[in-house]
């Protein structure tokens, strides 16, 4: 054999084994994109699931239902509600982002009511909320989506 049929063996050889390569890196970054879509999910699951905690804990539910029910707040107690509140929008943009970015499909909950719930919650405290931070420390695109949303909501009860 020569060097030329040599060196033409050893280019068909690398070219195979730079496919496999590749075929290998495709499979692992589906593979980590997965996991990343798992563990997103689980911590979207895990802040819903403190949500539902909190409405049951002793100490902020009592708050949820005087701030529904236009009450005066003690300085404690707003800052139990505000707490809660700032859980609630960031669990609302982690779902944004995660529908942006194709993490999540159609058949995910539907964004509008939550937004909807917010803002007519809590003697007008989320609303406000947004109005004073929300619009600041959010990005645009999720600002643009919340009021069109609440204009949407707006209309719809008009």
């Amino acid at each position: 054999m020569s060097i030329q049929e040599l060196g033409s063996i050893g280019e068909f050889i690398s070219s195979i084994a730079v496919l496999v390569t590749l075929i290998y890196l495709a499979v692992q970054v589906r593979q980590a994109r997965n996991a990343t879509i798992a563990s997103t999910m689980q911590t979207n699951r895990m802040q819903f699931q403190n949500i539902m905690l909190a409405n049951r804990d002793s100490l902020v539910a009592p708050v949820i239902i005087k701030a529904d029910k236009g009450e005066t707040l003690t300085e404690e107690e707003e800052y139990r509600l505000a707490n809660h509140i700032n859980l609630q929008w960031n669990l609302l943009f982690s779902e944004f982002v995660q529908l942006q970015i194709g993490y999540t499909a159609a058949w995910a909950p539907s964004d509008k009511l939550a937004l909807e719930r917010i803002f007519n919650r809590y003697g007008g405290r989320a609303a406000d909320w947004w109005e004073t931070n929300g619009r600041e420390i959010y990005p645009q695109s999720f600002v643009d989506h919340v009021e069109r949303i609440r204009l949407e909501t707006k209309a719809k009860h008009n």
